[in-house]
Parts: C-alpha cells; sequence; structure tokens
C-alpha cells in the first residue's frame, strides 16, 4: 500500500531529501499518494506537444502564443484548477537551439513556460508527464525543476500516483496515474537518439525486465484505487485506432481495461482525437498533442480534427459526470469543435 500524504506535505518531504544530495538522480516512481482536496468540482485543461516556439512564415510569433492566450481565457472563465501535461514540453525550435532542456537554469524555463502562459495558468499547478522530446535532453532536470525551483511543474518522478477528493453533495474520489510512457512506447535496440538511449541506460531501461516491472508497478496502482469513482491515465503516447500497435502499448490497453480505467489523456500525435468508449471497454481515449504543432493523427479514431489545427481539451467533473470540450485554438477566436460526457465507473455505459 502507497503512503498517502497531501500534496503539500510530500512534495516538501521529498524536496528535502533531495536538496541534501549534490546530484539528484532520476526519480522512476514516487512511493507516495499525492492527495488533494477541492469543492464541489474539478475543472482542468488537457495540452500536450507545447513548447515549440517556431514562427511561420510571415508570424509575429508561434502557435504556441494563440493556443495559450485561448487557453488563458477559458482557464480564467471557468476557474479552472490544474493543467495536465502530456509531455513534449520543450522542443528544438531553432536550428541553434537543443531539445528537451539542459538544466533547471535552462533559459526555456522562462521562454517556453514561464513567459507564455499567464494569468490563471500561472497561478495552478501543471501535473506533467515526460514526452520523448523531453527525453532527448536531460530529462531529470525536469523533476529536479519540479522538486528544488517549482512545484507548479509537478512532476516528482516519471511514474507517480495523485487522487483527487471532491467535497459536494456527494463525495466524490478521482485518482489519476501518472505514467512514462516511453518505456512502452520505444524498442531499446531501435533507439535512434543517443541521449534517449544513455537515459535509459542510465535507468537500466535496456531489457525486459524493467517493462515487466513498471506494469507491475501500473497495476498495482490501479488495484489501489479501485474505490475511485473516476480512474484517469495520463501519459505522452496515444492509445487510439493504429497508434495503439507500438510495442508494449497494447499491454497499457489491457490493464485499463480490466481495471475499469475512465479515460486515458495523451498527446504525441499533434492534433485533437477522441476515441470513444465501447461496450466491451469502459476506456475513452483522448489525444490533445496540438499546443505548438500539428500532424496527421492516429487511423482508427471515432472524431478528430485535420491536420492544420491547433487547441486543447477542457474538462469539468461533477460528481458521476464529466463533461469535456475540444477547442480550436488555430486562431485567437476560439471554437468548440467537439463535446461529449462520460459517466462515473459505478454507473458507466457508452455515450
Amino acid at each position: 500500500m502507497m503512503k498517502v500524504l497531501s500534496i503539500i506535505i510530500s512534495f516538501i518531504v521529498i524536496q528535502g531529501l533531495l536538496i541534501t544530495s549534490n546530484a539528484i538522480p532520476i526519480s522512476e516512481t514516487s512511493n507516495v499518494t499525492f492527495e488533494e482536496k477541492y469543492n464541489d468540482m474539478l475543472d482542468f485543461i488537457v495540452i500536450g506537444d507545447w513548447g515549440y516556439q517556431g514562427k511561420g512564415v510571415g508570424q509575429h510569433h508561434g502557435n504556441q502564443k494563440n493556443v495559450a492566450f485561448v487557453m488563458k481565457k477559458w482557464a480564467e472563465r471557468y476557474n479552472s484548477q490544474f493543467i495536465i501535461n502530456v509531455g513534449d514540453s520543450f522542443y528544438k525550435s531553432e536550428p541553434d537551439d537543443h531539445q528537451g532542456v539542459d538544466s533547471v537554469n535552462d533559459e526555456k524555463w522562462k521562454t517556453a513556460w514561464l513567459d507564455v502562459y499567464e494569468g490563471r495558468l500561472a497561478e495552478i499547478p501543471w501535473y506533467s508527464v515526460a514526452g520523448n522530446h523531453d527525453w532527448y535532453n536531460n530529462v531529470s532536470a525536469e523533476i529536479e525543476y519540479s522538486l528544488t525551483v517549482d512545484s507548479r511543474f509537478f512532476m516528482p518522478s516519471l511514474f507517480y500516483v495523485r487522487t483527487n477528493i471532491i467535497n459536494g453533495e456527494k463525495k466524490t474520489k478521482v485518482a489519476w496515474i501518472h505514467i512514462d510512457t516511453n518505456i512502452f512506447f520505444y524498442k531499446y535496440d531501435l533507439l535512434k537518439n543517443d541521449q534517449m538511449k544513455n537515459n535509459f541506460d542510465t535507468l537500466g531501461w535496456n531489457d525486459d525486465n524493467d517493462v515487466e516491472n513498471k506494469l507491475r508497478w501500473i497495476e498495482q496502482q490501479l488495484i489501489e484505487q479501485q474505490d475511485a469513482d473516476w480512474i484517469l491515465a495520463t501519459g505522452h503516447h496515444p492509445l487510439i485506432g493504429a497508434c495503439v500497435a507500438y510495442n508494449y502499448m497494447p499491454r497499457l490497453v489491457e490493464l485499463f481495461e480490466r481495471y475499469g480505467v475512465s479515460a486515458y489523456f495523451a498527446g504525441h500525435a499533434h492534433v485533437l482525437e477522441y476515441q470513444t468508449p465501447k461496450p466491451d471497454s469502459p476506456v475513452a481515449y483522448f489525444t490533445s498533442g496540438a499546443a505548438s504543432r500539428t500532424s496527421e493523427g492516429c487511423s482508427g479514431k471515432d472524431w478528430g480534427m485535420p491536420e492544420g489545427t491547433f487547441g486543447f481539451l477542457h474538462a469539468t467533473i461533477v460528481e458521476n459526470e464529466m463533461t469535456f470540450s475540444f477547442v480550436n485554438a488555430t486562431t485567437t477566436k476560439d471554437k468548440v469543435v467537439y463535446q461529449g460526457k462520460l459517466t462515473a465507473r459505478s454507473i458507466w455505459h457508452p455515450k
């Protein structure tokens, strides 16, 4: 059983331990559950692949700032409580730039995050997982930044668990399983990026044993959270249509279906896409990876916007119902392009 601590207290404990060390190692899994309490409802925004700052022809700024502007409006309109960041937080945006971040002192913390996401977006936590572009450099610096510089960029380890207790007319529990999917998406022997391969070597992620260990860790967390009204999972790589087929990713689908995960949020594909729950699976799959770049998506999806669309996902949970909206933020004139509802695990049925 994992220890359950309030998010503030547990963060201070971890931070204090790491500050005593001269070097901060990559933390793979957290041994505590970070508990948060909210009144009446949850409201959050999901974005991924947001750290590209490159400018198109004739642009005064990159597409990232358009999306950030619209996100700010939505976060302030709905008083959003946090951001779910599904990774690829920092890109190589120019020829003389570098992938990811070099350290906690990298200027991208300011230029790609603090200076871009303002207002309400600069006040609330960003619950984060790593994407492949984060692994292309010093992924441990993102953990170190979270623990020693600014806890709003919340990534205490590569895998971690949070719970939200919503105190409304009915007490509602939401469990979040934050997963680093890079170990499941990529085969070590086929890795092309040298720094990513070095990072895998550092953690011993070079054979099937650690893959199985991580799958067992995820399964154990899902077992421990079976009392939750909602179980939500986040990771970088999508599980929609044909995108499921990469290496060990189907194993995640098996676990999510077996233990009644409500929804999985991802990015990597630079699109807005959705796969609805089916009678034989309670899982809704979301891709929100269009916060600064666009690309083709996953074949076999139920719904999706075409390449060239930028945007994000907004969601609200009130007791047994989640409502969600995909927002087109290609320009600063935002437009809702898809809306839907999900129901809690105890009364689930396809919508």
